[in-house]
């Protein structure tokens, strides 16, 4: 079972959702576990350095006192030793020979004296500070307890003597203040602890690590609560956002399915987001303008094929009958023959051409291209095309200022040329001229076929490459054309990479405009171009009826006439009438 583009992009959401729900959660509990510790420690040492201060201060007040006496210091010490067991009195227990030591007045020396006088001095004031939490525990140099606050039993706040002694041992004796913080378990809870060496003594201070965990705990119970409720919201949201998102492709959908053979004028909806559905939308439309397009190519294609095969169909089938229904002569039937003949010939033009077009069209029509010198192809073509325009007194004229070499299938391009001068020759009237010039424009040899026939309108001009369109039916069909030529000269210019247009004014003739890459785009000296012999003239100019007049063997000379070039090779009949 497949998921919907819905399903799937909601699906992926809260994947991602999350992936970003649980990273997002991890680095929550991961830097506030980070901070609750860091901060522990820094509580641990500000308390610490709290107390050698302390310590550090009141020694060096009472070293002012040296000189006193020492039943005036047992004395201190006895007071002291009320004051912290009148402090000590709701269940502060102190080590029982530590006690003890404190409660009897007989008399101490006067190093531990002082050095008590100090801790419970200033112990005494930090304890009334902090009364709850924090664990402390202060020993002489020589590792006797000499404090143990009240939150301590007896044996609560032990430490192996191991791990004592590693931590003590890495602290310099001799050093102003120097501390460690370790992990160490006392009773039945974990416990962070931070040591420190003076010259008088060794602290230790601790605080429960239960209450950083328990902050923990609530935070990531709160976290574990929160996920799922986020991540359902997330996949409500994304559910929406998604549906929300991909409706205007249901309305494309829509839309689409309605599309068909017989309304494709109908188009996409295209959202005013101008984002990626919308140009989706403008692209689709855009296809279905040039399906459209075509598709109307090819009704109309088709109509005019089977016009086209029709009409010689129905003159062959109306002749045929004819010959059928009486006896007629023998120059009688040859008409009919004859007339047959030429409907066959024109059918089968439409089918070649129709063969042409659909090959190429298919790909399946191959160029071979090869070197071909365009100057020399159009100069041979002008010769051979001069016979075309026989009947009726047309000069054709050809110029040319340098050898140009363009690659090219030389046969379908000669053929090409050919069908464009065989339909100026058709639109010229008597005595009318075609001229025919080729120069360099940059980088692409330009041929330009200028009739002075009765030139095309600007509505038909657009059109007049179109298949089987022509702009005067009956007389293009008169003249025998079927529609197709320039529809062939048009493919034929493409496949050589070159386009075709044409510039015309009813009643001044037509300029068809030939543009083809050139295969050597820039000469090595265009001022000395060499032209073959007989091409060296600016312009050759030919004399039809003197060109017939000599073909027929006449050697009769005409006075004002222009001299005639060498005879013109023998022409076949063009592929295509162009219409």
């Amino acid at each position: 079972m497949s998921l919907s583009l819905r399903g799937r992009l909601t699906l992926w959401f809260g994947l991602v959702m999350a992936l970003s729900i649980g990273i997002f959660g991890t680095l929550i509990y991961t830097s506030i576990s980070t901070e609750l510790r860091t901060s522990l420690d820094l509580s641990l040492e500000r308390m610490i350095n709290s107390i050698v201060l302390m310590i550090r201060t009141q020694g060096e007040k009472d070293q002012k006192e040296k000189k006193s006496s020492a039943a005036s210091i047992k004395e201190r010490s006895n007071d002291t030793a009320k004051d912290a067991l009148e402090f000590l009195r709701d269940g502060d227990s102190l080590r029982q020979d530590s006690l003890r030591r404190a409660a009897t007045p007989k008399p101490l020396p006067p190093a531990t004296a002082e050095a008590e006088k100090i801790v419970w001095t200033e112990i005494y004031e930090h304890i009334v500070l902090n009364p709850r939490n924090s664990l402390i525990q202060v020993m002489d140099t020589a590792g006797t307890i000499v404090f143990r606050s009240k939150n301590l039993g007896v044996d609560s706040f032990h430490i192996e003597q191991d791990f004592l002694r590693l931590a003590v041992d890495t602290i310099p004796r001799y050093t102003t203040i120097y501390q460690a913080v370790l992990d160490t378990t006392s009773g039945p809870q974990p416990i962070r602890i931070a040591v420190a060496r003076t010259r008088s003594a060794i602290i230790v201070v601790g605080y429960p690590r239960n209450e950083v965990q328990s902050i923990l705990e609530q935070l990531f119970s709160t976290l574990l609560l929160l996920t799922p409720v986020m991540l359902v919201l997330s996949i409500v949201g994304g559910f929406f956002l998604a549906k929300t998102s991909l409706r205007p492709v249901d309305a494309i959908t829509r839309t689409a399915k309605e599309i068909t053979a017989s309304n494709l004028s109908r188009r996409l909806p295209v959202p005013n987001t101008n984002d990626e559905i919308a140009r989706l939308s403008d692209t689709l439309n855009d296809m279905i303008s040039r399906l459209e397009s075509s598709f109307e190519r090819a009704k109309q294609f088709s109509a005019d094929a089977s016009h086209e095969l029709r009409t010689p169909l129905t003159i062959l089938t109306g002749e045929m009958e004819l010959a059928l229904r009486s006896r007629k002569t023998p120059a009688e039937y040859q008409d009919v023959i004859s007339s047959a003949l030429q409907e066959v010939l024109r059918l089968s033009r439409v089918v070649e051409s129709l063969l042409l077009l659909s090959r190429a069209d298919g790909g399946r029509l191959s160029l071979h291209g090869e070197p071909t010198n365009l100057t020399e192809m159009l100069a041979d073509l002008a010769d051979a095309a001069s016979i075309l325009g026989g009947q009726k007194n047309i000069y054709i004229t050809f110029r040319a200022n340098e050898d140009l070499t363009i690659e090219a299938d030389r046969a379908k391009l000669y053929q090409m040329f050919l069908n464009l001068v065989d339909n100026a020759v058709k639109y010229t009237p008597e005595g009318g001229m075609i001229s025919l010039t080729v120069h360099r424009d940059k980088n692409v040899a330009e041929v330009r076929v200028r009739d002075t026939g009765i030139g095309i309108s600007g509505e038909h001009q657009k059109k007049i490459f179109d298949r089987f369109y022509r702009v005067d039916k009956a007389r293009s069909r008169e003249m025998g054309g079927v529609g197709l030529g320039l529809s062939i000269v048009q493919w034929t210019v493409q496949a050589h990479d070159g386009d075709i247009r044409v510039e015309s004014e009813p009643g001044q003739g037509s300029t068809f405009i030939v543009r083809i890459p050139l295969l050597n785009p820039t000469p090595q000296n265009e001022d000395m171009a060499i032209t073959p012999p007989r091409h060296r003239t600016l312009a050759q100019t030919f004399d039809v009826k003197r060109l017939l007049k000599k073909t027929k063997g006449g050697d009769e000379e005409k006075k004002g006439k222009e001299p005639t070039a060498e005879e013109p090779k023998p022409v076949a009949e063009p592929q295509e009438k162009v219409g």
